[in-house]
């Protein structure tokens, strides 16, 4: 019974059947090295993810000491001590749905390979939550680091005993010369021979295999029974540039291909990273491993680079552009706003139809720290991807005691510091789409304290109790958050800091999307000051649920500051969590998918 429950949980994702141990885990290889997992759980939540016994009775059975667990989930959300796997956990947390700080691609990437690359026996084990998205942009970030392109598991230890069986037979017919075909004939009669002598290989009279392990669900574990792979590719260098032996498209590819389920013929299949602002960062981590990041993005500290004033950008406008609501989505959104009514906490906010955006980053203290362990643990040759053979400590404070206290998890990661909204009558334009469907477009601008205010006082400010829990975790930021003072010019950003941008409709969230703006400005010289618009439709919005749905795309406006203003510039400043609320309540993001059944709801309720 529970592990129909733990399927039904699992949802899309592939499971793993262990015939020896008699286990089904949410699990699974993604590599020969790589393994990814559910949050190994106890108590109540065990009846429905690994039960956390069953995991390191899985780990511990299958690679003795050579597994090393990798935990994603901040202490807030799930935690347990480093010696449930005796001692071999790393954390690196981050927020549910999220895109990460971008400086944890690269630490975490450079510790699995620096604990991979001492044997091949050993695997690393990751987790989040579902195991899904968290986890998936993490293996994704390491298999594009690698020097040579990352294959499907080949050893049969990898693989439950019906999935191995489905790929020996795929290697049989594969070299089964065909009817009409002698020419190849003696070729493949001398392949398969190889392959009845692959799965003949010696087992010792023990059970176990020529490593001292024992054999799991087949025949025997013989590193030279592979299945098939694709070629590999050495890495080569053009210039200063290098070109990576992978795209991004094969790694994500190759991550979907063993975390979901097969799709059956009727059905469209679910990607394993499916969250676009993650698939944005390692788009981002592409271009950093390539040489072909931001100039000067992550520069080795000199003197010269510590007095430089960091290069910033104007965001002046974000225009929404939607379709008109009409129809069940509009009297979802009325009943939503009856509730809200009846609870006592329903304003005029609803019937005005507010829209704004609220803009948000992680900490400052706690990002500058991991950028220093970037600069201090980045290999000497410049490798992005790989370590530098001491290890990384700043004075007393180590990297992997980081995040051991829980001081930068244990509360909201992401602060919100200010708001978008429309000011002027021309800010709310009626229009049609290419389709001929009605839209309204939405100009939002920089929000001064008193219009902000304005805004914030007809829109309800708490989520009753009783209502729905949002399906989205948001990493809620008040609507009530301190925020910069802003311009009529714009909102001044870090250009190589990450920028969150969520969107509302009174309190009612539509979406958010996570972006670092050096990499999609481009920039001639410092002195450039040119203007970018960039352009992100709907399928670019994390969570475009409910009313979000009708979002058609959503253009944000930057341009650069010149060095003389970046230098004259005071840095936004993070919000005072003690003057922090709760966030709007967003109900509306799941009465509609509930209805509709969309496919955005299930995707955001996997991980």
């Amino acid at each position: 019974m529970t592990d129909y429950i733990r399927r039904l949980v699992s949802g899309n994702k592939a499971r793993f059947k262990d015939g020896k141990l008699n286990l089904e885990l949410d699990l699974v290889y993604i590599t020969d090295q790589v393994i990814v997992m559910g949050y190994p759980a106890i108590g109540l939540e065990g009846l429905y993810r690994n039960r956390r016994e069953d995991a390191k009775k899985f780990l511990e059975h299958r690679h003795g000491n050579n597994f090393w667990v990798f935990n994603f989930c901040p202490v807030k959300e799930n935690a347990y001590p480093a010696s449930v796997f005796d001692g071999r956990v790393s954390r690196y947390p981050f927020p549910d749905h999220h895109a990460p700080p971008l400086a944890l691609l690269p630490l975490v990437s450079r510790e699995i390979n620096a604990w991979l690359s001492e044997s091949r026996d050993r695997v690393v084990a990751l987790h989040c939550k579902a195991g899904k998205g968290r986890s998936g942009t993490l293996a994704c970030t390491y298999l594009l680091s690698l020097d040579v392109s990352p294959s499907a598991p080949r050893l049969e230890r990898s693989y439950s005993a019906k999935e191995w069986a489905r790929v020996r037979a795929d290697e049989w017919m594969e070299v089964m010369p065909d009817d009409n075909d002698t020419s190849q004939g003696e070729d493949k009669k001398d392949i398969l021979h190889s392959l009845i002598d692959d799965d003949r290989s010696q087992v010792e009279e023990n059970g176990k295999n020529k490593n001292g392990h024992e054999i799991h669900e087949s025949h025997s574990e013989n590193s030279a029974a592979l299945a098939p792979s694709s070629p590999t590719h050495d890495r080569t260098e053009l210039g200063t540039m290098k070109i990576l032996p992978t795209s991004l498209k094969d790694v994500l590819d190759l991550h979907t291909s063993r975390r979901m389920q097969s799709p059956s013929p009727s059905s469209k299949g679910k990607q394993g990273v499916s969250i676009p602002s993650q698939r944005r960062w390692l788009y981002y981590w592409s271009l950093l491993l390539a040489n072909q990041g931001p100039l000067d993005f992550w520069p080795i500290s000199t003197p010269s680079t510590r007095d430089a004033p960091s290069p910033k950008v104007r965001l002046s406008q974000i225009k929404l552009r939607m379709r008109e609501l009409s129809g069940l989505k509009l009297q979802l959104i009325k009943a939503a706003s009856m509730v809200m009514d009846r609870a006592g906490y329903g304003r005029k906010g609803y019937e005005k139809g507010h829209v704004w955006a609220s803009l948000a980053r992680y900490d400052d203290e706690m990002v500058e720290g991991l950028e220093k362990f970037e600069r201090l643990t980045r290999h000497e040759s410049g490798n992005i991807g790989k370590r530098n053979t001491e290890s990384g400590h700043i004075g007393d404070e180590k990297l992997e005691e980081f995040f051991a206290d829980g001081t930068w998890d244990n509360q909201k990661m992401v602060h919100s510091f200010a708001r978008m909204g429309p000011v002027g009558e021309l800010s709310v334009q009626k229009g049609e789409s290419s389709d001929a469907e009605k839209t309204v477009t939405y100009i939002l601008q920089p929000l001064s304290r008193a219009s902000w205010v304005k805004i914030r006082n007809e829109i309800p400010r708490e989520q009753p109790n009783g209502l729905v829990d949002n399906s989205v975790p948001s990493e809620a930021n008040s609507m009530y958050d301190a925020t910069q003072v802003s311009h009529e010019d714009g909102i001044i950003l870090e250009a190589n800091r990450e920028v969150r941008i969520k969107l509302y409709m009174g309190q009612v969230f539509m979406g958010w999307l996570w972006i670092i703006p050096a990499f999609h400005i481009p920039r001639a010289s410092p002195q450039d000051n040119s203007i970018t618009r960039l352009l992100f439709t709907r399928k670019d919005i994390d969570f475009p649920l409910g009313i979000g749905s009708s979002l058609v795309d959503v253009e944000v406006t930057l341009e650069w500051c010149s060095e003389l203003e970046a230098s004259q510039l005071v840095d936004s400043v993070a919000s005072d969590a003690s003057k922090e609320a709760s966030e709007p309540a967003e109900m509306a993001s799941d009465i509609p998918a509930i209805a509709t059944r969309s496919v955005e709801a299930k995707q955001a309720a996997g991980d």
